[in-house]
């Protein structure tokens, strides 16, 4: 019996050693994945992490009621940071106002969403179209503070295209390369598009057999003077490089509707027929309904593969700019609730779904 309680003993002992080494087995980011949003970060136990485009790089605004919400993802010092292998990108700590180190990913803190219940939820996903899952790609579109998305690389940089390129073809080499270092990967196998980017990425191979990523067949750069996440020195540099918007408008299509427009969160756009060219005529209740597409007054504005119609932007009555799609004012529908429903198409035979 006494030796029977000492393997007992010995056996708890163990346990209670190994069970710790287990536990940091597990590192606390690693990847999840679904098949509408591709992989994204998760943590140590599978639960989703988000980003907050109100962040401005490098801090966190999301305290008191918004922090009950979306709870921060914190560790005890950087060092507690482990990543799983294959991640690309830096992960460091922002200090939050009460002393606690919120985890950050390329600058941009990571937070949970109180509604996501087990792991591979995302159901804070496009909450309030400023919170997102974090893709870890080549390319993503990345949106801080009060600046509209762009295209950077896995490091959280601006990218540039140079307008002196042909599609698929560098014209970019020797002192240029330097300048505008091109975003390179080892195998078109490496490519990751990012959560909420519609175009396609390729590559190219350079006169030095590296293999350039090309967005839409625009090869793509980094620029040397550009020292921080959120630098765009080289914008406009010579009329000939500029940075990449995201796509304001892109592509869908249904077998039953063919193909309509959505917006650059994947939401379907609408029409409304009782507007006229350059003219919103759905204010007050109507605009609850049917919330006008707004965008910043600097963002440029980019259609995806197929959208080959005018883009452009008209004035409200609070001031805000909305988008127009060959003159026509483009509009959500409040009931909509996930990309690719399209339930205010023929809505009181008036608003109807975009065709390119």
């Amino acid at each position: 019996m006494f030796n029977l309680r000492r393997i007992v003993f010995i056996l708890c002992i163990i346990l209670l050693v190994a069970l710790p080494a287990a536990a940091q087995d597990s590192p606390l980011i690693g990847l999840g994945s679904t098949d509408e949003l591709g992989s994204f970060l998760v943590d140590s136990e599978g639960m989703t992490l988000y980003m907050f485009t109100r962040d401005p790089l490098g801090e966190t605004v999301c305290y008191d009621a918004c922090a009950e919400r979306w709870p921060p993802l914190l560790v005890e010092s950087a060092d507690d940071i482990t990543v799983a292998d294959g991640i690309p990108g830096e992960f460091s700590v922002v200090e939050r106002t009460d002393g606690t180190l919120n985890v950050a990913y390329n600058g941009m803190p990571l937070y949970y969403w109180q509604n996501d219940e087990a792991p591979g939820d995302t159901t804070g996903n496009r909450v309030g179209n400023v919170w997102w899952v974090v893709s870890p790609a080549t390319v993503y579109a990345f949106q801080h503070s009060d600046m509209p998305p762009y295209l950077v690389g896995p490091e959280g940089m601006t990218l540039y295209l140079f307008t002196n390129d042909e599609p698929g073809v560098s014209n970019c080499s020797g002192d240029c390369a330097t300048n505008w270092p091109p975003l390179t990967v080892e195998s078109a196998d490496d490519l990751v598009l990012g959560v909420n980017l519609f175009g396609e990425l390729g590559t190219t191979e350079r006169e030095d057999g590296t293999l350039q990523v090309t967005y839409d067949d625009a090869p793509l750069y980094y620029f040397a003077q550009d020292m921080e996440r959120g630098d765009m020195v080289g914008e406009g540099r010579g009329d000939v490089w500029f940075i990449i918007p995201a796509e304001t408008v892109a592509m869908s299509s249904s077998d039953e509707l063919g193909d309509y427009l959505i917006a650059y969160n994947g939401m379907t756009l609408y029409r409304f027929d009782n507007d006229e060219m350059g003219v919103s005529n759905c204010s007050g209740d109507c605009a609850e309904n049917w919330p006008p597409y707004t965008v910043l007054s600097d963002q440029q504005l980019a259609g995806g593969p197929g959208v080959e119609g005018e883009l452009g932007t008209i004035e409200r009555e609070d001031g805000s700019l909305q988008v127009t799609y060959n003159g026509m004012p483009l509009y959500f529908w409040a009931t909509d609730e996930d990309p690719g429903d399209t339930t205010g198409h023929a809505v009181g035979d008036v608003w109807w779904v975009v065709e390119p």
